[in-house]
């Protein structure tokens, strides 16, 4: 007799479980494509970055090869001939 009065909530689980694991399935060929969208764009980002260090490195080294030995880094600067705490003209 106890077995008329079940509800009909308890024999939907055991569907409700089966439906689940059909599209936990379908669950790892999502990650897969992220995680292949995720390595594309760290190797882009990553080829672009060796791209503008490289860049760089060149362009400081041609700048270092046009510089001659008697140019500095302070070749054409003056000393400040003024002085910074120049007092101010009292009246008396």
């Amino acid at each position: 007799m106890a077995l008329r009065r079940r509800s009909p909530l308890l024999a939907a689980i055991p569907l409700w479980m089966a439906l689940g694991r059909a599209d936990a399935l379908a669950e790892p060929e999502i990650c897969y494509v992220l995680d292949g969208i995720l390595l594309l764009y760290g190797i882009i980002l990553t080829a672009l970055y060796c791209r503008l260090k490289i860049r760089s490195a060149k362009k400081s080294a041609e700048r270092k090869e046009k510089q001659t030995a008697e140019e500095g880094v302070y070749t054409g600067l003056t000393p400040h001939a003024q002085d910074t705490y120049a007092t101010i003209g009292m009246k008396q």
